[in-house]
């Protein structure tokens, strides 16, 4: 019955017939997952029968995908790993009464679904009643209770090792694996007879990483997929960017040749760190783009434009890298005489672009010229802090009036032709925007509040 159901689509890539009793003539839309996203890939009306078949020449990619009503809520997913089956099933309880021919993947998803279902119902209802039993006192009861719920998560625990232990290569066992609670042995004794604090760590964290299979391109079409790299790259690798780098060259490479892969983690870091809110995570982003868009053996699937654009932004962005030293400055102040950045001599420098006309300029001053009379005092020779302050305005008359109504002592710089270019060199794309320096003029910070940069002096960060 299965080689004739077959052949009966044999000019069809993909023939996936779905009836749902209790949605007859109402509009469904087929979908799958991709990274954190769930897309729509096709709709249709079901026939008055509730049956819809959703068919096409070229194949699905294989994940987990989702059948949802047109105002897009979820009624079940189900699992793309074979390309003609059917299913059927009824509105009462989608997954429970599920009937799948032609697919032994989905017969099995399915048949674990209402397994969970049945063990979440459960679950739930032990739940209750131990919450009710702590409230009473009648630790007993709690302690039975307790075991029972227990004993569901080992039962749901079991009936995923079985799944994979007999089916090793369906997707479904794939996602489990990835899922697998992480048991870290003792840890070793050093040469010195002391324990080694850090063997836990890197335990879990090699085992964690080694659970994914990097080479199958269907997980990156699963919901849990996105949930792991997350976790791996943003919380269990230490938030510092080189080490970051690191982490992110090793899971992209573990995908190489593998092309939905490798695409989606060299796009989901790139542009993760791109948009980061945490200062200095921008080198991660440079570093991305340097080994891989600017390598177009490695992001072949690129087209030129975006290249140029990730590559061109990294190529601004790498001149202001915390830890780096900027482009030195040498500009005119109000009296026409040249002032260099890297000629301060100050144990901190602040460096700071802005307009007489920005209102928020306007705020950040005040605060940044009391900052400057606190922190520096009396000191007549190297200062604590010296400010250079470039004003990105070509109002020459306007600028000259402000510093000299609001009395700004520090070194007051223009560049009204832009001819230092430091829009591109600074990233500068509005005002103000501050950078913090430290004796040898590497940006410590970038883009703080004086408050922020307060901080910085105080803690004594260099």
């Amino acid at each position: 019955m299965l080689f004739l159901f077959q052949a009966a689509h044999a000019k069809e890539s993909y023939n996936i017939t779905i009836k749902i009793k209790g949605l007859e003539k109402q509009e469904i839309l087929l979908g799958y997952y991709y990274g954190d996203k769930q897309y729509i890939r096709d709709s249709a009306r079901c026939d008055a029968t509730g049956k819809v078949v959703f068919k096409g020449k070229d194949s699905l990619d294989g994940g987990i995908y989702l059948i949802a009503s047109k105002d897009r809520r979820l009624l079940f997913d189900f699992v793309i790993t074979e390309q003609i089956f059917s299913l059927e099933t009824d509105t009462i309880d989608y997954v429970g009464n599920m009937k799948v021919k032609g697919s032994a993947e989905n017969e099995t998803f399915f048949s674990y679904s209402a397994f969970t279902s049945k063990m979440g119902r459960r679950a739930m209802d032990l739940d209750r009643k131990y919450k009710e039993a702590k409230e009473k006192n009648d630790t007993l009861s709690a302690r039975l209770l307790r075991d029972q719920l227990r004993n569901i998560d080992d039962s749901v625990d079991q009936y995923r090792r079985g799944i994979m232990q007999d089916h090793p290569g369906f997707l479904m066992s794939k996602i489990f694996r990835m899922m697998q609670e992480i048991d870290v042995p003792e840890p070793p004794k050093l040469p010195n007879g002391a324990t080694d604090s850090l063997f836990g760590y890197y335990f879990y964290r090699n085992a964690y990483i080694n659970q994914i299979d990097f080479t199958d391109d269907r997980l990156v079409r699963t919901p849990v997929f996105f949930q792991r790299i997350q976790t791996y790259i943003t919380r269990i690798t230490p938030q510092i960017p080189d080490t970051i780098a690191a982490a992110a060259f090793d899971v992209c490479d573990r995908a190489l040749g593998r092309k939905e892969m490798q695409k989606w983690l060299i796009y989901w870091i790139t542009n993760h760190y791109e948009t980061s809110e945490y200062m200095g995570m921008d080198k991660v982003f440079v570093l991305m783009a340097d080994r891989y868009y600017a390598n177009k053996e490695a992001t072949y699937w690129v087209d030129e434009a975006l290249r140029f654009k990730i590559t061109d932004r990294a190529n601004q962005l790498r001149y202001s890298l915390i830890g780096s030293k900027p482009l030195n400055l040498s500009l005119p102040d109000s009296a026409l005489h040249y002032q260099t950045l890297f000629n301060i001599k100050a144990d901190y420098t602040v460096l700071v672009f802005w307009d007489p006309h920005c209102g928020r300029c306007k705020e950040e001053l005040p605060r940044l010229l009391e900052l400057y009379g606190k922190l520096n005092g009396t000191v007549k020779k190297e200062k604590r802090i010296e400010v250079y302050a470039m004003a990105s305005t070509n109002d020459y008359p306007e600028w000259r009036k402000y510093i000299r109504e609001h009395k700004l002592p520090w070194i007051n710089v223009h560049d009204p032709n832009k001819e230092s270019n430091y829009h591109r060199y600074y990233d500068i794309y509005s005002t103000p925007v501050v950078y913090l320096l430290g004796k040898d003029k590497r940006i410590i910070a970038k883009r703080l509040s004086i408050e922020q940069v307060a901080d910085f002096i105080e803690k004594g960060i260099e």
